[in-house]
């Protein structure tokens, strides 16, 4: 696990230090996020904003209904859907079954949200939501940008650190030192940005860390 856990910082990090920068002006009312997720269904019920449901196990085998038509699936199958779980979101779920049994079966893959009219309001999260998806993000934003589904911006290197602007509290970040942001990117959809300063000079400030979306009320 730690060796995995290490992998994929290397590939963050390579991704964030060679990747494109957020620029100054308005900030897109579109955001993706492709995160990596496990999910569990338990036996008789649908898999949380989709029609995919968990019948029963049958013998060595997994009885599945999807779009309605019973499907039959083993380890490693593949279970995909894409929909829409509520107004202005979009889900691409790429899945494969993991194991299962007579009480519920899991799933591991990759989901894609996209979220639009992105209209980011800083408050009191709602993490009840049977949908919550976590995942690793890096972004580059240069100085006088919003870093992406938050109101914070970078206003430059200062003595102090990197310093930030729409924060409410001490606004200079040191290398390595954390960033939180939580709160709605559009009505029903809720973000938690927990990230660290990675690198940052006067032009540019970029980060890597951990998003949490949870989506619904």
């Amino acid at each position: 696990m730690e060796r995995l856990a290490r992998g994929i910082g290397l590939i963050v990090l390579a991704a964030l230090l060679g990747g494109c920068l957020v620029q100054p002006g308005a900030p897109s009312t579109r955001l993706s996020y492709t995160l990596p997720t496990t999910l569990t269904v338990k036996a008789g019920q649908a898999l949380a904003g989709t029609d995919i449901i968990y019948q029963k196990m049958e013998g060595d085998n997994a009885r599945v209904l999807i779009k309605g038509q019973p499907a039959t699936k083993r380890k490693g199958d593949s279970v995909d859907w894409k929909g829409s779980p509520m107004s202005g979101v979009a889900v691409d779920m790429r899945l494969r079954v993991v194991w299962y049994t007579e009480e519920e079966l899991r799933l591991a893959g990759t989901v894609k949200v996209s979220v639009d009219e992105v209209d980011p309001k800083a408050g009191t999260l709602r993490t009840t939501s049977p949908l919550h998806f976590t995942g690793p993000v890096a972004y580059g934003v240069a100085k006088g940008a919003r870093i992406p589904g938050t109101t914070l911006y970078y206003e430059g290197q200062t003595e102090e650190g990197a310093q930030l602007g729409g924060l409410g509290e001490y606004p200079f970040r040191k290398m390595g030192d954390s960033i939180l942001w939580e709160g709605q990117l559009r009505p029903g959809v809720y973000i938690r940005l927990d990230v660290r300063a990675v690198q940052f000079d006067d032009r540019s400030l970029r980060v890597a860390g951990l998003v949490n979306l949870w989506l619904g009320e």
